[in-house]
């Protein structure tokens, strides 16, 4: 087998061969309009309600209530994300 007739690792063809690979492959799934918002919704209340927990539970560790706080807004982080993309 010559250098030309060896596959080329990237592409998987011969050297000969004309063709090329796409560059970015396409997108193959998007999410409709409500799959988006009910999972936007979902994770935004779920951020709320942590929230809110953080604060009926006032009497805990001042620790454990900063993280709560921070999970609450990192669920609002994933549901904006969600509805953005």
């Amino acid at each position: 087998m010559t250098s030309k007739d060896k596959p080329n690792l990237r592409t998987n063809r011969t050297k000969g061969d004309a063709t090329q690979l796409p560059s970015k492959p396409p997108n193959e799934y998007k999410d409709c309009l409500s799959c988006r918002l009910i999972g936007a919704a979902t994770f935004g209340g779920l951020g709320v309600f942590t929230i809110y927990q953080s604060y009926i539970h006032s009497l805990m560790s001042r620790g454990y209530r900063c993280g709560l706080v921070c999970v609450g807004f990192g669920f609002l982080q994933v549901g904006l994300y969600r509805l953005l993309h």
